[in-house]
């Protein structure tokens, strides 16, 4: 279990529900000000800030003029009571204010200010690069994922960063990890992602944006690291090398698994970073994109988890084994279905799964279908329920990966990735994978 503690604006902000309006002029806000002792008020109409008053602004403002014609900050982005301190900080570097109005459900809740977030930060952040610590990073992920949101992570780990700190020394590689942490800080947005140093020359950004969108982040993180090294080689750079893991799910998780989760998501990244760094080294197997680094590792990892035979040996003949012979889907504008055909020795299956769908709730669907073949074919003790889907799309094929639970013991989870042409065959495939090698163990030979 994870103890550690990431703080947010609601647990450092000064509560106070006062506001101005439109209307309201600057005599009224200096007012208000002094009597209360706030850094800003902020200048809300229907429920939207157009800008703040603080003392600064109103030194030579005359008592009647209007609030919004003295007012600064205007069109601020204002801070929630759940956002986390390093990207409440981050929002009023950008918006070059030292206070943050706090706003919940459209209502004035707090105001909050940069030195009360660094001295927090004091113990949370990199003294080197100002990021946050690993810590955030998970935490962040935890919260989202309690929140119903889906996370992506993405594992940064920089290349020929060693060659830096032999030849020039660590003052040298402080300032390259300094400068990479300023580039990929241009990079995300505040409000979907998280930017943290992992440790030594590693980095790590959580994000809840969409797949498509992370995707495209990384290739754009890609792009922008590339610091030249005068180490008398021609050429020589500082890049980086990228993994993620993430992806959707189909029933809402359990909470004492969703730290679990977040640690999972962490080694696959990992993982896959380190495929992607090994693929750029001579002799190295050949490169591939950053989807398929991840698909890769990700696939090894859930392989080695769902109990995979070592080297890649093929199981006995005679072990019982789950085959699949077909995935059919159908969807109109009444909803709809997916059938799975599976078979057990001489037994078949076919599992049929219907209901509306939205997004990638097809995918949920054949998993559904494949579960209820399975039982069908393996008998009413053998039932299970979907965990987590994930899905990488890439080049030529598609990857799922799967964690089933044991719906007679929660205790148990089996996870499993496969590959196919549609994502439809690969999620009953990794379904398969994740479970062949349990019913060899629960059913006689065939």
């Amino acid at each position: 279990m994870m103890n550690e503690v990431l703080f947010i604006v609601a647990d450092v902000m000064r509560a106070t529900t006062l506001f101005l309006t439109s209307r309201d002029t600057a005599a009224t806000a200096a007012k208000l000000l002094a009597q209360h002792g706030l850094l800003a008020l902020p200048v809300l109409e229907e429920n939207r800030v157009l800008g703040l008053v603080t003392p600064a602004s109103l030194l030579t403002a005359p008592p009647y003029r209007l609030v919004t014609d003295v007012m600064t900050a205007r069109g601020l982005t204002p801070a929630t009571p759940a956002l986390p301190l390093s990207q409440a900080y981050a929002l009023m570097a950008g918006q070059r204010v030292d206070v943050l109005p706090v706003i919940d459900e459209g209502k004035i809740v707090g105001e909050i200010s940069s030195t009360a977030i660094l001295r927090v930060q004091g113990q949370q952040t990199d003294p080197l690069t100002g990021l946050p610590f690993s810590t955030a990073a998970r935490a962040w992920a935890v919260a989202a994922l309690e929140r119903g949101q889906e996370v992506t992570i993405l594992f940064l780990d920089l290349d020929n960063f060693g060659a830096v700190n032999k030849t020039f020394g660590h003052v040298a590689g402080d300032n390259i990890l300094c400068t990479v942490a300023q580039l990929l800080s241009g990079l995300i947005n505040v409000q979907t992602d998280v930017l943290c140093r992992y440790g030594g020359d590693e980095f790590v950004i959580v994000t809840t944006r969409r797949a498509a969108d992370a995707r495209a982040l990384m290739r754009r993180i890609e792009e922008a690291v590339v610091v030249p090294i005068d180490a008398g080689e021609a050429g020589r750079r500082i890049t980086v090398s990228i993994g993620t893991a993430g992806g959707r799910r189909g029933e809402g998780r359990k909470r004492a698994h969703i730290a679990a989760t977040v640690d999972d998501l962490l080694t696959l990244a990992s993982r896959a970073s380190t495929a992607a760094k090994e693929a750029k080294r001579p002799g190295g197997p050949a490169p591939r994109s950053g989807p398929e680094r991840a698909a890769a590792a990700t696939s090894t990892a859930t392989a080695v988890h769902a109990g995979a035979p070592a080297g890649g040996s093929a199981p006995a003949p005679l072990e019982p084994r789950l085959r699949l012979i077909d995935v059919v889907t159908h969807a109109d504008a009444t909803g709809a279905t997916a059938t799975v055909t599976l078979t057990l020795g001489a037994r078949e299956g076919v599992g049929r799964v219907g209901g509306s769908i939205h997004g990638q709730g097809m995918l949920f669907l054949v998993a559904g279908a494949t579960l209820d073949a399975i039982r069908r074919c393996a008998g009413d003790s053998h039932a299970y329920v979907l965990e987590e889907l994930h899905e990488v799309p890439i080049a030529a094929e598609r990857l799922a990966v799967v964690v089933i639970t044991d719906s007679s013991d929660v205790s148990l989870a089996f996870a499993g990735g496969a590959r196919a042409p549609d994502l439809p065959h690969a999620v009953a495939k990794a379904i398969l994978a994740a479970l062949n090698r349990r019913l060899a163990r629960s059913l006689p030979p065939s």
